[in-house]
């Protein structure tokens, strides 16, 4: 009972951040709990509560609240993965929180650890069942994180290997001058930088087609000077896309976000 109250209550303060952990060995205070099962590729549930993993974005299942959004390429199959990881190891899972606990959603934001140690996140990301999603400040073992996308990606797994057998899903990668009006939805985003410059509300970068802004509030993660040199190179951005007048745009808040500032092409 105290572990539940303890996880339910989020009141372990010893979770603390260290930047960019070089692996995914779990680094902090942790807490064994018993999951139930995985209600997508990276959410599940664990003692009643609804828990999101840090660090993943994997694809969604068919969403038939208020708009009938279809399923996109291995909704099902990473989910399946997920609770076979969680069926395999007993369903024994230990949990680390980050410098974000609870998302707008108030799911709980975990980093999630198998009996064993392995980490959850770095499993699935190798395999391709998901994409990396920085955000929330929960930045701890964002450099662990992207090298198990890499990995992925350079071994042509799950779905890196259906986006080269089908190119025109878009998903989970496109290049900014083939985005459709249908393309909307987090993915990463290929395109040059066409113009860098800053409004009283946002920095701004256009490439070709696609817009990404980065809100006020969050500026103090950015180093404007670095933001102006990306102008004429081509660029990866990966967040939510959404359309806009006929125009898509992209929002972040974190500068892993873009490919050029993630840890992996950091000295």
């Amino acid at each position: 009972m105290l572990k539940i109250t303890l996880f339910l209550l989020l009141s372990l303060s010893a979770f603390s951040a260290s930047a960019n952990q070089k692996d995914c060995s779990p680094d902090g205070a942790q807490l064994s709990l018993k999951a139930t099962y995985a209600t997508s590729g990276s959410e599940l549930i664990i003692q009643g509560k609804a828990v999101r993993l840090i660090g993943l974005y994997s694809p969604q299942r068919e969403q038939k609240q208020k708009f009938n959004t279809p399923a996109q390429p291995l909704a099902k199959e990473a989910q399946l993965f997920l609770n076979k990881l969680l069926a395999n190891n007993d369903l024994e899972v230990s949990v680390e929180y980050d410098t974000t606990k609870v998302d707008e959603f108030n799911r709980q934001l975990v980093h999630l650890f198998l009996k064993d140690g392995t980490s959850v996140q770095q499993k699935i990301l190798e395999s391709g069942f998901a994409i990396n999603r920085p955000a929330h400040d929960n930045n701890k073992y964002t450099k662990c994180y992207f090298e198990a996308e890499q990995k992925a990606r350079e071994g042509k797994y799950q779905l890196w290997d259906y986006l080269e057998k089908h190119p025109d899903s878009h998903f989970p990668w496109v290049k900014s001058s083939e985005l459709t009006s249908q393309d909307t939805g987090y993915r990463i985003i290929q395109g040059k930088v066409l113009k860098v410059m800053k409004s009283s509300t946002n920095y701004i970068i256009n490439m070709d087609t696609t817009g990404i802004r980065i809100p006020k509030r969050h500026w103090d993660k950015f180093d404007f000077n670095k933001l102006k040199q990306l102008k004429g190179k081509t660029i990866e951005v990966r967040g939510l896309a959404y359309l806009y007048k006929g125009v898509m745009f992209v929002i972040i808040k974190q500068p892993a976000a873009i490919d050029a500032f993630n840890p992996l092409n950091q000295p």
